[in-house]
């Protein structure tokens, strides 16, 4: 059994970017790993591009016989896998030779750390809009402090700040136990662009959570990101709104509350942005509007009588 699982969910990926990819996690100073790459069904053969990679044992290709989704394809991988410390390497990004090995070293010296996040840079291919998103992630991990802290006080913490932005990282940048996982669960599969904060915030009710703040890779950011076109889609926007709902039905007392406080101010936010996306003819997804319509017939007080009025002139 290897030490780590390194899970690499594909779907129509760039071979320069693949390669690249897996040339850093061969580069590891850790050795001791298995690849498990699962690729969806399209007209890329994947499997091609690896050709090399796959003389070496540690990697495992896996083609699905459906198209799973994103979250689907990242349970599948870890379905797959057999370490006891899984690590996802997403097929555009990068890790620093020493990424495992700092990982496992973290781990071996906190035994109650169920997850990390490593620090990481953002390597932008294409200037997005989205850069502006990333650049405030960077900005608030300024704040918090390096080494491990208490799961609890990290998830007071972020719901104070409403969740936003993603603080525990991209899942190519987070490092959990297996235990952990097995413990809270698969991803979300209904889920196309909150997923990853959805998990994390699973994860902290459960365990202590460790931020290495040495930077130890690159998130790749460009235009055929799943990310990239989620957002410019609007699609995934408002499963927030599931989010919070999940979260405040587990979540008990004092932090119930501030649970409770972070959604109404999420809330009426997301309303401001639907109608403003609205209103200047953006649109937004169907599901995304059904999930806003649904909030605001349920909770008409948190949302604000003047927020419902406008809501339903507007989608006359």
């Amino acid at each position: 059994m290897p030490k780590v699982s390194v899970l690499v969910p594909t779907y129509k990926p760039k071979e320069l970017h693949l390669s690249e990819s897996l040339e850093s996690l061969r580069g590891q100073t850790e050795t001791d790993w298995e690849c498990i790459i699962c690729d969806e069904p399209t007209d890329t053969d994947t499997h091609a591009l690896i050709l090399d990679y796959m003389v070496d044992e540690r990697f495992k290709f896996y083609k699905n016989e459906k198209c799973l989704g994103i979250g689907g394809n990242w349970n599948r991988c870890f379905q797959k896998s057999s370490g006891q410390v899984i690590a996802c390497l997403f097929q555009d990004d990068l890790w620093e030779p020493d990424y495992l090995e700092t990982a496992l070293k973290i781990f071996s010296e906190h035994q109650d750390v169920g997850l990390i996040s490593m620090h990481h840079k953002y390597q932008y291919d294409d200037d997005l809009w989205t850069k502006e998103g990333y650049e405030l992630v960077k900005e608030v991990q300024k704040e918090l402090m390096p080494g491990a802290q208490p799961g609890s006080e990290i998830l007071e913490w972020w719901l104070k700040r409403n969740m936003h932005p993603n603080i525990i990282g991209e899942p190519p940048f987070v490092v959990l136990r297996r235990e952990l996982m097995e413990k809270v669960g698969p991803f979300n599969e209904n889920m196309p662009q909150f997923l990853d904060v959805e998990y994390w915030l699973r994860c902290l009710q459960h365990t202590n959570w460790y931020y290495e703040k040495k930077s130890h890779g690159a998130f790749r950011v460009h235009g055929d990101a799943a990310s990239a076109k989620n957002n410019e889609s609007g699609e995934g926007l408002y499963d927030r709104l599931t989010v919070f709902e999940q979260l405040i039905k587990a979540l008990h007392g004092p932090l119930k509350k501030v649970a409770i406080k972070s959604r109404n101010r999420s809330v009426q936010d997301m309303i401001e942005k639907f109608l403003n996306r609205v209103k200047h003819g953006k649109g937004t997804s169907k599901k995304g509007s059904g999930q806003v319509v649904h909030f605001v017939l349920r909770h008409p007080i948190v949302v604000g009588v003047g927020f419902v009025k406008a809501l339903a002139k507007k989608l006359r």
